[in-house]
């Protein structure tokens, strides 16, 4: 008869356990994912395109870099 407390009987339940356990939240995981994602604008308040502001900062003499 199997010893129903041993070590490896016991971790192989526990991992039972936790794979229930991840199966189960994993798909309310995704949907609160999916329902977070946002969308943003290419364009600011002001109406100008987010390339073109970046371009308007960009200062070759300070090595090339752009400063926000």
């Amino acid at each position: 008869m199997k010893d129903l407390r041993s070590s490896r009987r016991l971790v192989k339940m526990r991992q039972r356990r936790d794979k229930a356990t991840i199966d189960r939240l994993v798909p309310v995981v995704v949907e609160a994912r999916a329902a977070a994602v946002t969308t943003l604008s290419a364009y600011t308040p002001s109406g100008l395109a987010i390339a073109a502001q970046v371009r308007k900062t960009w200062s070759p003499s300070a090595g090339g870099l752009a400063i926000f």
